[in-house]
């Protein structure tokens, strides 16, 4: 079994085009020739991926495995990260705020409020202030 690594992007036109840098040969010019192929819709290019290697390789399609990954645009890729980082900030702040919520609970409590009233000072059920007081 052949197991490779393509990368796939969008063209102008909405093909895809697959290179699987794995795969070369040398032109005559001594120039590097990638493995290159295309697909017509995305739901194409895992079988254009495959049938490329197979090709380049001369090997049956079975014989062949391809990991495709996808290329988007800088901004695209960009923005992804800046939304995984906002979404950890989040997590952080959350977990920050569930941890001051319990030391209120605890702080009331150790001043003597009951239950029911670090529930009203919270603004949350009597429940959950008996969760948070653990």
């Amino acid at each position: 079994m052949h197991k490779l690594s393509a990368r796939a992007f969008r063209d102008d036109d909405g093909t895809w085009t697959i290179e699987i840098p794995e795969l070369t040969s040398t032109s005559p010019s001594g120039a590097t020739i990638v493995a290159t192929g295309s697909a017509t819709t995305f739901r194409g290019v895992s079988k254009a991926a495959r049938d490329l290697a197979s090709a380049w390789l001369d090997v049956e399609p079975a014989e062949v495995e391809v990991a495709v990954a996808v290329d988007a645009p800088d901004n695209i890729v960009q923005m992804i990260r800046e939304s995984d980082r906002a979404e950890e900030e989040g997590n952080r702040a959350r977990a920050r705020g569930a941890q001051l919520r319990r030391e209120a609970v605890q702080a009331l409590r150790e001043q003597g409020y009951p239950l029911e009233a670090a529930a009203s000072v919270l603004g949350v059920s009597f429940q959950r202030v008996q969760k948070l007081a653990g």
